[in-house]
C-alpha cells in the first residue's frame, strides 16, 4: 500500500511539473514565433496559432516577439521607472561620454549620442546564434562603431548641421551590413542622431564659427535678392535698347532703299528725257530753297543804306502829340 502511494504521489508530481512546465498544446501570438526544441536542439519553427508538441522534457518553447521594435542607445541611456523616464547621458555620465566622442573627418571632436530602432526579422539566428543578451550588446558596439566610421568620413558641419540626414542613412546601412555578416537575424528599422555638439572647451568658439557662417549666408542671401532684382531690369533695358536699335536700323534701311529708289526712277526719266528731267530737278529744288531765302529789295534812290539794319522791322511812324508843330 506504501508503495501504491508513493508511485501516485510520484505521478501527482510529475503531473503537475508538466502542468508547470507547459502542456502539450501551446498557442503563438498574431506578433510572435515560436521555436520547438526537442532535447535543447532546435527541431522547427511554429507560426501564430494553437499548436502540440511533446511533454517537457522531451520538447519545449521559446516564443520570440518578431514585430516589437527594440531600442539601443549609444552616448546615453533611458531607463523607465513607474511610467517616468530619466536619462544618463555624456553630459553627465563619463562613461557615455567614451562612447559618444569620436573624430570628425576634418580632424576635430564631437560628442553624439544615437538610437537605433530594430526588430527581430530571424528568430532561430537571433536565439541561437548568441547568448542570451548577448545580441544587443553586439548590436550596440556594431552600432557604436558605424557612427564612428560615419563621422569619421564627414567634415564637423556635416555632422552638426547640414547632412544629418545622410549620416543616419549611411549608419543605418552600415549597422544592417555587420548584423547581416554576423548573422544576427535582425532588421534595422530606423537610426536617428539624438544630441550631438562640440565638446563644451571649444562650444563657445563653434558657436562664434557657426554666427559667422549664418552671417555669411544672410549676405549670400542678400546678394542673390539683389541679383534677382536687378538683373531682370538690365536684361529688360537690354532688351529695349536692341529692339530700338533694329527699328533705326529698319527705318534707316527702308530710307536708304527709298532714296536708292528715287534716284533710279529719276535717273531713268533722265535718260529718257534729260532737258526737261534738268529743268524739273532745277525747279523742285528752288522751290526747296527759296522758301528759305530772305530777299531785300533797295530802291536806287535811296541813297546811302546801312546794310546791319536791312533785316530790321521798320519802325511804325508815330502820330503827333496834340500842342507840337508839325
Amino acid at each position: 500500500l506504501k508503495v501504491r502511494w508513493g508511485v501516485l504521489a510520484a505521478l501527482a508530481l510529475l503531473a503537475l511539473l508538466w502542468v508547470v512546465r507547459g502542456g502539450p498544446a501551446y498557442t503563438v501570438a498574431p506578433d510572435e514565433e515560436g521555436l520547438v526544441m526537442t532535447f535543447g536542439q532546435y527541431a522547427r519553427s511554429a507560426g501564430p496559432g494553437l499548436h502540440f508538441k511533446w511533454p517537457w522534457p522531451i520538447q519545449t518553447v521559446i516564443v520570440q516577439n518578431v514585430s516589437q521594435v527594440k531600442r539601443i542607445e549609444v552616448g546615453f541611456r533611458s531607463v523607465t521607472v513607474g511610467g517616468t523616464t530619466t536619462y544618463r547621458s555624456f553630459d553627465t555620465d563619463q562613461s557615455m561620454l567614451r562612447e559618444a566622442r569620436m573624430l570628425t573627418g576634418d580632424e576635430n571632436v564631437v560628442d553624439a549620442s544615437m538610437a537605433v530602432q530594430y526588430y527581430i526579422r530571424d528568430a532561430r539566428s537571433y536565439s541561437f546564434n548568441f547568448l542570451p543578451g548577448d545580441a544587443d550588446r553586439m548590436l550596440r558596439a556594431t552600432a557604436e562603431a558605424a557612427l564612428r566610421q560615419a563621422v569619421g568620413d564627414h567634415p564637423i558641419d556635416d555632422v552638426l548641421t547640414a547632412n544629418k540626414i545622410q549620416i543616419e542613412t549611411e549608419v543605418r546601412e552600415k549597422i544592417q551590413e555587420l548584423a547581416d555578416v554576423a548573422n544576427m537575424g535582425v532588421m534595422i528599422d530606423q537610426v536617428k542622431l539624438q544630441d550631438v555638439h562640440p565638446p563644451d572647451r571649444v562650444a563657445q568658439a563653434f558657436r562664434r564659427v557657426a554666427s559667422a557662417r549664418e552671417e555669411r549666408e544672410r549676405i549670400i542671401n542678400q546678394a542673390e535678392a539683389y541679383q534677382r532684382e536687378k538683373l531682370p531690369q538690365a536684361q529688360g533695358e537690354a532688351e529695349r535698347i536692341r529692339l530700338q536699335a533694329q527699328a533705326y536700323r529698319e527705318a534707316r534701311v527702308a530710307e536708304a532703299q527709298g532714296a536708292a529708289a528715287r534716284f533710279q526712277a529719276v535717273a531713268q526719266e533722265y535718260a529718257n528725257a534729260p532737258e526737261v528731267t534738268q529743268a524739273r530737278l532745277y525747279l523742285e529744288m528752288m522751290e526747296e530753297l527759296l522758301p528759305r531765302v530772305r530777299l531785300t529789295v533797295v530802291d536806287s534812290s535811296a541813297g546811302v543804306l546801312n546794310l546791319k539794319n536791312l533785316g530790321q522791322p521798320t519802325p511804325t511812324p508815330q502820330a503827333p502829340v496834340q500842342g507840337e508843330s508839325e
